[in-house]
């Protein structure tokens, strides 16, 4: 139990007469990545509100790192960062008053770690810039970097690869294993896509229709494939034939007018990483799909299961 960062017991929630969420139980180890995925409207930010207490249950219960947010709220926020929806940030300030202003309504906040907030947006000479000039990509990175400020152990994440390019994605993921890797941060984020950062996931949880439908751990769920078929669209499909061809363990299997496919295992290689090696070749990527199935295709069939029970 002292390895549980996050407990969610029994939470329900309506809005009018409609329930959004319905008994709604799972918990999150220490270093554990937790998916939270399920198609618009199935409950996920309505539970994230409550997890950080903008919104409250109906019924149930939330702990964070053993402190309940019933009866011990201030103590138990203390342990959580979150960037939900639109992230806290003011646009005639620049990146670096926005994390300053950020550090005066929290607690104990040192100038160092403002410091390392700022390196770790890894904005360089753009946090002297105003907000509003920031490119989506650069508000994410200043976003996380507000969540992060204090002593957390969970952080948050709504939809965070919303409007992000590959490259964006990318970023972000590797964000994410510096995090658990390098800060012992556990990380609960929820997405409609989760095929954008399923190979990183520890744990993941389906929800649909207000109702958790599942809730495994990676490793021991054959949901998740190792091995995928991706093609990626580009109008140079032949430089990027070369270039995935001097990638060990990716396997290009056809050239088309239209683009590339290739054969990439998952536990070797990121899809992402084999995006960046073409982008920084100077290859223009206009999109990638996975040619077998994929997460979100075994979720919608999950939920025709649920359906249909």
């Amino acid at each position: 139990m002292d390895d549980r960062i996050l407990e969610v017991k029994h939470i329900s929630k309506k809005r009018g007469n409609k329930k959004v969420l319905d008994d709604i139980n799972f918990f999150i180890n220490k270093g554990e990545i937790c998916g939270f995925v399920g198609r618009n409207g199935a409950g996920k930010t309505t539970l994230i509100k409550i997890i950080t207490s903008m919104l409250f249950p109906d019924e149930g219960e939330v702990i964070i790192c053993g402190k309940s947010l019933k009866t011990e709220r201030e103590e138990a926020l203390r342990n959580i960062g979150a960037v939900v929806e639109t992230p806290v940030m003011y646009g005639y300030m620049t990146g670096r008053q926005n994390l300053n202003y950020i550090s005066s309504m929290l607690k104990d906040v040192t100038k160092d770690e403002i410091e390392d907030a700022i390196k770790f947006s890894n904005l360089g000479i753009k946090i002297d810039e105003k907000v509003k000039k920031y490119s989506l990509g650069m508000k994410q990175r200043l976003g996380l970097s507000e969540a992060l400020m204090g002593n957390i152990a969970l952080l948050i994440l709504d939809e965070p690869t919303n409007g992000l390019d590959p490259i964006g994605v990318f970023e972000l993921k590797n964000t994410i294993n510096t995090l658990v890797k390098e800060k012992g941060v556990s990380i609960f984020i929820s997405s409609h896509i989760l095929s954008e950062i399923e190979n990183i996931c520890t744990k993941v949880v389906f929800i649909d229709d207000g109702k958790i439908i599942s809730a495994q751990k990676a490793s021991d769920s054959k949901k998740i494939s190792s091995e995928k078929n991706m093609f990626i669209k580009t109008n140079s499909p032949e430089e990027s034939s070369k270039i995935i061809q001097s990638i060990p363990c990716v396997k290009l299997l056809r050239v088309e007018n239209e683009g590339i496919s290739i054969l990439i295992n998952t536990k070797l290689h990121d899809i992402f990483e084999v995006l960046k090696k073409l982008h920084d070749a100077g290859i223009n990527i206009e999109g990638f799909f996975e040619l077998r199935q994929n997460l979100e295709d075994k979720f919608i069939k999950m939920m025709e299961e649920n359906i249909n029970e």
